[in-house]
């Protein structure tokens, strides 16, 4: 398989009309899907898994790149794991010019609920600081969980969201 480098600003298409049972992920997009239903997502930045934003915009994989971005963040940037490009149900459509996270994608005010049981931590991704939390306050606050979403599992969120 064909090694696929990802690179922070890359902006990609997630399709809302393939099937949810496609847990193999054999199903490709073609080039004749893409006037479709799709959601869009950037990439914020990478480690063991791709940190992304999604955008609010929904619309074909044509849809102009600002318009995409200027329709705002459809909820908290989360964690996924990248199986979506590399067995090509997602596609790359664009890039950022002169991509900053900062700027770009709030980074500095970025964070993130980790831990188990009863032990979470708020992780303030810009500081690497992280700081005691209770599930009362996470839950309040509607902060984001360290969830590693697989492709299915984002793309039902997404149509949930949208309801």
């Amino acid at each position: 398989m064909k090694k696929i480098l990802l690179n922070s600003g890359e902006i990609f298409c997630i399709p809302l009309f393939m099937p949810k049972d496609d847990w193999k992920l054999k199903i490709k997009l073609s080039n004749e899907d893409l006037d479709k239903d799709f959601a869009f997502g950037r990439v914020i930045e990478t480690s063991s898994s791709v940190l992304v934003e999604i955008f609010k915009k929904i619309g074909s994989a044509k849809t102009d790149i600002n318009e995409i971005i200027n329709s705002g963040i459809m909820f908290s940037p989360i964690q996924i794991f990248w199986d979506g490009i590399v067995k090509q149900r997602w596609r790359i459509i664009a890039k950022t010019e002169n991509y900053d996270k900062s700027k770009d994608s709030n980074y500095n005010n970025l964070k993130m609920v980790f831990g188990i049981g009863e032990d979470f931590r708020l992780r303030d991704f810009s500081t690497k600081k992280e700081t005691p939390i209770s599930r009362e306050e996470f839950n309040l606050k509607g902060y984001e969980f360290s969830t590693v979403w697989f492709p299915i599992d984002l793309e039902n969120r997404i149509l949930n969201n949208i309801k």
